[in-house]
C-alpha cells in the first residue's frame, strides 16, 4: 500500500498500531492516524497522540532510514499533532427528549409483543437502542423482540444512526449518586443557584477515574446519531445531577412520553434497508 488511513485509533494499543509499518513503505507521507480520546472507552487501552508521535518516529521513520558509514541512521522528520477545533458531527440541539415516568418507556414504545411478527411497527434499519452493557441489553431484547436494533455503547463505534433511543445510562451506571459531582462543576461555571441547598462531593481526578470512564461513554452514544437522540432513565435521582446541567445550558426538551411521541419515533424500513444495515 501507499497510503494507510488509520481512523479509531484511540481503541487500538500501541503493538497494534506498529504493525502498520509492514503494510506501508511510505513513511514520508503515507500514514494518517486520526481519532478522539473522549471516545476512549475500549478497556485496557491508555492512549495518548504524543504516544502514537513518539512511536511512530522510532518504529516507522527511524527504521526506514539507512546507516551511513559511520553506523549512524539518518534522521527523519514527522508532521505535528493537528487538533479538529469544531465538532462536526453533533449539532447543538441534538438531545430531544428525557424520559422521568414510571412506567417503562421501552413498553410504552414497543409494547410487550417481545418476539411477536406480523404488521407491528417499531424501530428501522437507521435507528437504535444504545445501552450500558450486555445485561441491560438482554433486559430490552425481551421486550422489544426483533423489532429494533439494540447495542451498547461499546457495541456502536464506528457505525452512525439516524436515530438513537438512549437507555437507562444513569440508572444503570455503577456511579449511582456519584453523578452529583457535577454539581461542583456547575457552581465552578456560575451555573448553580446559589440558593439552593444541594450537598455535592469535589472533584478528585485521583479518585473519580470512574466517572471520566462513563462520561466518555456517554459521549459516545450522543455523538452517533445523525438526527434525533431520546435519553429515556427510570430512576430520576441518578440523572438528575446531569439533567440539571444541559437544561441550564438549554441543550435538551423534557417531554412526557406518550403514545402519539412513541409513534413519532417509530419508522418502518424495507427488508432491503436492513439488508445493507446487518451488511454494515
Amino acid at each position: 500500500m501507499d497510503f494507510v488511513y488509520v481512523d479509531e485509533v484511540q481503541d487500538l494499543t500501541l503493538s497494534q498500531i506498529a504493525l502498520f509499518k509492514y503494510i506501508c513503505k511510505n513513511v514520508e507521507e503515507g500514514f494518517v492516524f486520526s481519532g478522539d480520546t473522549a471516545q476512549m472507552i475500549v478497556k485496557g487501552i491508555d492512549f495518548r497522540f504524543q504516544d502514537i508521535r513518539s512511536l511512530f518516529y522510532s518504529k516507522f521513520v527511524l527504521e526506514s532510514k539507512s546507516s551511513g558509514q559511520d553506523g549512524r541512521k539518518e534522521k527523519g522528520i514527522i508532521s505535528e499533532i493537528f487538533h479538529l477545533s469544531k465538532n462536526f458531527r453533533t449539532h447543538d440541539e441534538v438531545l430531544k427528549l428525557s424520559q422521568r415516568n414510571k412506567e417503562n418507556a421501552i413498553i410504552t414504545i414497543f409494547g410487550n409483543s417481545g418476539n411477536a411478527r406480523g404488521s407491528i411497527v417499531g424501530f428501522g434499519a437507521e435507528q437504535v437502542i444504545l445501552v450500558q452493557d450486555d445485561i441491560v441489553r438482554k433486559e430490552i431484547t425481551n421486550h422489544v423482540g426483533n423489532q429494533a436494533l439494540v447495542l451498547t455503547i461499546v457495541e456502536c463505534k464506528g457505525l452512525e444512526f439516524q436515530d438513537v433511543l438512549l437507555y437507562n445510562f444513569f440508572g444503570s451506571s455503577s456511579l449511582k449518586n456519584q453523578w452529583r459531582v457535577i454539581y461542583k462543576y456547575m457552581e465552578e461555571q456560575d451555573l448553580l443557584d446559589p440558593t439552593l441547598r444541594i450537598s455535592f462531593p469535589s472533584f478528585n481526578e485521583a479518585k473519580r477515574n470512574v466517572l471520566c470512564s462513563e462520561l466518555k461513554q456517554l459521549y459516545v452514544a450522543i455523538t452517533h446519531t445523525r438526527q434525533r437522540l431520546w435519553i429515556s432513565e427510570n430512576s430520576e435521582d441518578l440523572c438528575k445531577p446531569m439533567f440539571d446541567y444541559w437544561k441550564k445550558k438549554c441543550l435538551v426538551q423534557v417531554r412526557q412520553l406518550d403514545d402519539s411521541l412513541a409513534q413519532a419515533m417509530q419508522v418502518t424500513s424495507s427488508p432491503e434497508e436492513w439488508k445493507s444495515q446487518g451488511i454494515k
